[in-house]
């Protein structure tokens, strides 16, 4: 049975509030400390769902069928449950901010800031309309900028924790190392058709 993408997007939103739950009771009850928790935990949510949506053509082009070319036609409702997601974890960012007056340092406020509205835009003009009211290259301009920047801060964030939790860095870099590899792969395979195709 397929699951609609409303259904998904709302699946995915509840289970990333259960996750920061989760989070304050692991973390110190209704505490700074399991804000701080709530956070880090729906950031980890929220980071593998990205990678699924970011390389769905990847993983088409390179290994057609299956569960990739599933996830190709799916890609629209995973990228959208990964703004879902987001959404859950800025939930307890604002908590950490605003009710615990938590001070984050500036740059993370304002790239965090680009980031959020990077995948508003994504998620506004994740449909057919958008396409053809922006134009086909300008909408792909906007979608390969704003994943490079989410991609630039779950990177950031993972290569910050290398020597405080290697354990969970170290696995998290590998999979955006594959990723990265993946993408330039099915690039340079589009690319390899196209000139054959000229």
């Amino acid at each position: 049975m397929k699951i609609s993408t409303p259904a998904m997007v709302a699946a995915t939103f509840v289970a990333g509030l259960a996750v920061g739950a989760l989070g304050f009771a692991t973390g110190g009850g209704w505490t700074l400390d399991g804000a701080l928790m709530a956070t880090r935990l729906t950031a980890r949510f929220a980071f593998p769902i990205f990678l699924l949506a970011w390389t769905a053509s990847a993983w088409a082009t390179l290994v057609p069928g299956g569960w990739r070319t599933a996830l190709l036609r799916r890609r629209r409702a995973v990228g959208l449950s990964f703004a879902a997601a987001h959404g859950a974890h800025l939930v307890f960012i604002l908590i950490t901010l605003r009710i615990f007056g938590h001070e984050a340092p500036m740059i993370t406020v304002y790239a965090g800031g680009f980031v959020y509205l990077m995948v508003a835009a994504m998620a506004a003009t994740s449909h057919d309309a958008a396409v053809r009211w922006l134009g086909r290259s300008r909408w792909k301009a906007l979608h390969t900028v704003g994943g490079l920047a989410i991609l630039l801060v779950f990177t950031n964030s993972y290569v910050g924790r290398l020597k405080s939790m290697p354990m969970l860095a170290i696995p998290a870099l590998g999979l955006i190392l594959l990723a990265i590899g993946v993408k330039l792969a099915a690039w340079r395979s589009r690319r390899g058709r196209a000139v054959q195709a000229a």
